[in-house]
């Protein structure tokens, strides 16, 4: 893990995310209201190494079936200590309900088993609009031409029924050498069907708003406090108004002085005649 770190420092990351695994379709069922969910990896030893190159976040994929797991995850504590919670679904049932209703943030899949579950447009829009984004990795598409053949058409899929919207890239890397540089990774974009611009977003806009909406998931509704470090200055809006109306009346005063002096010289006229 720490080469993988140092290699990451090199490329110029600077926010990563350390992924971890459960699948809940193996979890046997237990008593109502029971953690079934494991604790983040202890990784306070990496985050002082790294302290000032690089910010490390922790993600856990959840693996399912069907509905059932949204229960699981709303009375779970060790859930909350993630900063990033993906959702990788095993059947069509649950790719529409990880489109529609997922309590998470990445919508991903599988790219060792082969693309066989693909988004239909109505839950690809729903889930763009609930701020959901879906995931493609680019390490298994390098280490293997099978998976890249997958993740091609998984990724001509998203174009097709979502024009490749809130699409991120994200390594999924076991191995240093599988890593590669922001700019060869948006370049990765015309392979996968999206356009320039759109490979640009999948590796810095969209993953800024990524961390944006978890934060916002886990902190819930908050109250903040802002506070001057200096003088703050009120204007007086009277004040204004008064200097406004004293303006006023000097026009006033000009306009009645041009009309006297209008009337003297027509009275000079006709004393004239």
């Amino acid at each position: 893990m720490r080469a993988i770190l140092e290699e990451l420092v090199e490329l110029g990351y600077k926010t990563i995310a350390i992924e971890q695994s459960f699948d809940h379709s193996k979890k046997e069922a237990g008593k109502r209201g029971t953690e079934m969910f494991p604790e983040p990896h202890s990784i306070e030893h990496l985050r002082k190494e790294f302290e000032d190159k690089l910010r490390i976040l922790q993600r856990i994929t959840i693996l399912y079936v069907d509905v059932n797991v949204s229960h699981a995850m709303s009375v779970s504590m060790n859930l909350r200590r993630f900063n990033l919670i993906a959702g990788q679904p095993k059947t069509d049932a649950a790719l529409t309900h990880c489109c529609t209703s997922f309590s998470g943030d990445i919508i991903t899949f599988d790219s060792v088993a082969g693309a066989r579950l693909l988004v239909n447009r109505k839950a690809y829009q729903i889930a763009v609009r609930r701020g959901m984004f879906f995931e493609i990795k680019y390490a298994p598409a390098i280490a293997d031409s099978s998976n890249r053949k997958d993740m091609i058409k998984v990724a001509q899929n998203y174009c097709t029924k979502g024009k490749s919207k809130n699409i991120i890239f994200s390594s999924g890397a076991i191995h240093e050498f599988q890593l590669r540089g922001p700019y060869d990774v948006a370049n990765l974009a015309f392979i996968f069907g999206l356009s320039e611009d759109q490979g640009k977003n999948a590796i810095d806009r969209f993953c800024r708003q990524l961390f944006l909406r978890a934060e916002s998931r886990r902190l819930g509704k908050t109250i903040m406090f802002v506070k001057s470090k200096g003088p703050i200055v009120f204007s007086d809006s009277s004040d204004d108004n008064n200097e406004s109306a004293e303006e006023g009346d000097e026009m006033d005063v000009l306009t009645n002085d041009v009309e006297l002096t209008g009337d003297s010289q027509d009275r000079k006229r006709l004393k004239m005649s």
